[in-house]
């Protein structure tokens, strides 16, 4: 399992040049929800209505012209809308490196809408392996559907990358079982974070979780990788609706990750 070369170069060329005159860290990863997507497609990413600076065309025309390194699309499901594949394309064709964050239920029947790229990465959600993850999202056969998406998306020359959204229903055992079981499938790539999803457990016991749980991932770049993708949604957090690329974490923390990543 080795880290995309294209990627860490990205990653080390936004922390060298950042996005503004000033010595601020651009953030690194930037949050494209998947709900704007019809918009982006339909208004191009140059226009947006002069009257509406708040529009949702507006916000993903912020989103395709930051400076940072990653475009995350996620949110709510992206599969659910057709022009996730279009618009990736777009992104991919400026340089840019987008995951597609996805629940995978639909991959296998969608695949044909994307483009292999060294850039576009198809990153599908696990809770475990099959019994676990079932349960949790409350789908049978949800696991077998995933698998299926990830063997059709590998034999097309996608990267994959599997995700693990923690809660405090995660078991360790579990996660390690899953990604040894992926494994098998070369999956490209191990994420663990908290998929911005409000925890109720104390923040502290949280994060040791996390850190735990990152352990499992057996390849130092894609975790701290997780580390800037916690951050991403930390940041995305404390200001939801940001319509530039500055961070709102300390720049020391983003700097530190990026560093360890790349």
């Amino acid at each position: 399992m080795k880290f995309p070369l294209t990627l860490t170069v990205d990653l080390w060329r936004g922390r060298l040049f950042p996005a503004s005159g000033n010595d601020q860290v651009a953030v690194p990863i930037f949050h494209l929800p998947a709900a704007l997507l019809p918009a982006l497609h339909e208004n191009g990413f140059e226009h947006s209505p002069a009257d509406d600076s708040h529009s949702a065309a507006d916000s993903v025309r912020t989103a395709a012209k930051t400076k940072a390194a990653v475009l995350w699309i996620g949110g709510s499901e992206p599969l659910d809308h057709a022009e996730v594949g279009r618009v990736a394309f777009a992104l991919n064709a400026r340089g840019r490196n987008v995951f597609v964050h996805t629940n995978g239920q639909h991959l296998r029947q969608r695949i044909h809408e994307f483009r292999p790229d060294a850039r576009l990465f198809l990153t599908i959600d696990l809770a475990g392996r099959e019994t676990f993850h079932d349960r949790t999202v409350g789908r049978p056969g949800a696991f077998h559907r995933v698998i299926e998406g990830i063997r059709a998306a590998k034999l097309s020359g996608f990267y994959v990358c599997a995700h693990v959204s923690v809660t405090d229903k995660t078991e360790p055992c579990e996660t390690g079982e899953l990604f040894e079981f992926l494994d098998r499938y070369d999956v490209d790539g191990y994420m663990v974070s908290s998929g911005g999803l409000t925890q109720p457990a104390p923040l502290n016991t949280y994060q040791e979780k996390l850190e735990e749980l990152r352990g499992l991932v057996r390849c130092s770049r894609w975790e701290n990788f997780s580390r800037l993708l916690e951050a991403s949604y930390v940041g995305r957090t404390v200001k939801e609706n940001a319509e530039t690329a500055t961070s709102s974490l300390p720049p020391e923390v983003v700097t530190e990750a990026v560093e360890e990543t790349a």
